[in-house]
């Protein structure tokens, strides 16, 4: 299965939309996300990101900034490694900057200082943001969506996560990012079947293995009334129980009630291996919680 990051960017990268309107708002947050220092009259956005220098090249032509040319402004390296830069006049730098905050905002803002983690527990979005006041617009337009986050100051710059399934979900499918979402889903959902299952098998396993210990000491106290001729003296229906665990040492309690010849519940059948039991550490020394070695009876 692809992973999550890689579907997401590819969505991101490559979704095309017809609106203008929209397209302006989304260069808008793409902008506005990334890291900017003023030098003298210009704006210098500097990114390591290229594929959101790509995607802004490639919405420019269908903005209202479009008999601009965007390529005059941006400098890549030659090994398109390192940051690449958007040096824009300081007036068309504002101009683009002062869209409102809306879904397409949002998913251009998401672009330029936005990540998706999926780690082994769960997954969360992270926006990492040297802005004062973008953050508090970001703050702002996901409160008023019901988008929970935590906020917090780091290094120098603010991070606002998102880890609430139902809030990333709804910020993905926000942003028109479907194929995501579905995906997400589809993880979530088999992450959820496998974490119930391993639940499942882990109480099977904790049952059958206190059921095992349980026989095993009612499979000893068994033994020991035999080996000390105690069984003759108990009531009819006591020794008809201690024979029935000796023949089946592996039945539950439930199946030794339904052994016996005058069958009974899994509670009279536990009681009365209660009895036996504080008989026992009656007429012995042993703690018969702590093993079965070393037994002396009084009587002998």
């Amino acid at each position: 299965m692809e992973r999550i990051d890689s579907i997401f960017w590819d969505e991101w990268i490559n979704s095309v939309s017809l609106d203008k309107s929209r397209t302006d708002t989304e260069c808008s947050g793409i902008i506005e996300g990334i890291f900017v220092k003023q030098k003298m009259n210009y704006a210098i956005c500097a990114s390591l990101r290229l594929y959101v220098f790509r995607r802004l090249y490639s919405l420019w032509k269908y903005t209202r900034w479009s008999d601009v040319n965007i390529s005059s402004y941006m400098r890549v390296p030659e090994n398109k490694k390192g940051r690449v830069k958007l040096i824009l006049p300081i007036d068309l730098y504002e101009d683009i900057s002062r869209s409102k905050a809306s879904w397409a905002w949002l998913r251009g803002l998401f672009g330029s200082c936005g990540s998706i983690f999926w780690p082994k527990n769960g997954y969360h979005l992270v926006f990492r943001i040297k802005n004062d006041k973008l953050c508090e617009k970001l703050l702002a337009f996901m409160n008023a969506k019901g988008i929970k986050n935590t906020f917090r100051n780091r290094s120098g710059s603010y991070e606002v996560q998102v880890r609430s399934h139902e809030s990333i979900t709804t910020l993905l499918a926000g942003m028109e990012l479907m194929k995501t979402s579905l995906m997400l889903e589809e993880k979530f959902i088999i992450r959820s079947v496998k974490s119930r299952a391993n639940k499942q098998v882990n109480c099977d396993t904790s049952n059958i293995r206190k059921s095992l210990q349980a026989a095993e000491k009612q499979l000893y106290i068994s033994k020991l009334l035999v080996k000390t001729g105690i069984i003759n003296d108990l009531p009819a229906y006591m020794q008809d129980l201690v024979l029935v665990r000796l023949n089946y040492p592996s039945a539950t309690l439930r199946e030794v009630g339904q052994l016996l010849s005058k069958p009974v519940s899994k509670s009279t059948v536990e009681y009365r291996w209660n009895k036996l039991e504080n008989m026992i550490k009656e007429i012995s020394d042993i703690d018969l919680d702590a093993g079965y070695e070393g037994v002396k009876f009084s009587g002998s």
